[in-house]
């Protein structure tokens, strides 16, 4: 017994020493000038959280400025998960079963309203405009095109940096994707989602000043073995194609 309360103790005092430790953590309005105020922007001084995550009603979500909203779809999506990869539900079935209930309520609705004299169930017009579907389609063909510049790009060999970046990408997002199964990472990137940017922007003098040490030492660290490895790898010169008149 005294062994368990020994460790307990110890539990104890851990957690309100790391609770400390948080709470010692200046905000983003309380940071000292001094200290945080002159390290870039992680993601450029000129624009806020908001408008980084694009200025509507998805940003307003996203930093919990609609809380009833940002509340629905994280219940919403952790209720999907339990079910799909815990209950085993199919995705089929589940959401078969959903629209059976959802179309059998509004023609029970109907059939009764319509015996009582009462008004029926306000059922939108779900329609798509020929406007929307071409400027729908016109963004997404720029959006792929850009991509598939980049593609270029790296397979030729023109940006080096860039190779290593997207190599360094697609490895982590294997490596994470091989300790979850694809219904949990789904549910982990909207948790995060709906956790790291109201943090940033709560915190983004001290987070940037952090963020600007680690990046000035992988800098460094990259010039090292640029100049003592990369740079004495030989490169294939690009040969541009020859325009037929």
């Amino acid at each position: 017994m005294s062994e368990h309360a020994d460790v307990s103790a110890m539990a104890a005092n851990a957690m309100h020493s790391v609770l400390n430790s948080f709470s010692k953590v200046p905000a983003s309005a309380t940071a000292p000038s001094e200290r945080y105020a002159t390290a870039p922007r992680f993601f450029g001084r000129e624009k806020s959280v908001h408008e980084l995550l694009g200025g509507g009603r998805i940003a307003d979500v996203l930093l919990w400025r609609e809380r009833k909203l940002a509340i629905s779809l994280l219940a919403g999506s952790t209720l999907l998960w339990y079910l799909l990869e815990h209950l085993k539900y199919s995705l089929v079935s589940l959401v078969s079963n959903a629209l059976l209930l959802f179309i059998g309520a509004l023609f029970l609705w109907t059939n009764v309203a319509s015996v009582l004299n009462r008004p029926g169930p306000p059922v939108p017009e779900f329609h798509l405009s020929e406007d929307f579907v071409l400027s729908t389609a016109s963004r997404l063909r720029v959006q792929l095109n850009h991509y598939l510049d980049v593609v270029q790009d790296i397979a030729v060999g023109k940006d080096f940096k860039l190779f290593i970046k997207v190599v360094g990408a697609l490895w982590l997002v294997a490596t994470v994707g091989s300790w979850f199964h694809f219904l949990t990472l789904m549910w982990i990137v909207i948790v995060v989602s709906h956790t790291l940017p109201v943090i940033y922007e709560q915190y983004k003098d001290v987070i940037d000043h952090y963020v600007k040490v680690a990046g000035d030492e992988i800098h460094k660290q990259y010039k090292t073995i640029h100049a003592a490895v990369l740079s004495k790898i030989p490169r294939a010169p690009v040969v541009k194609e020859k325009k037929v008149m």
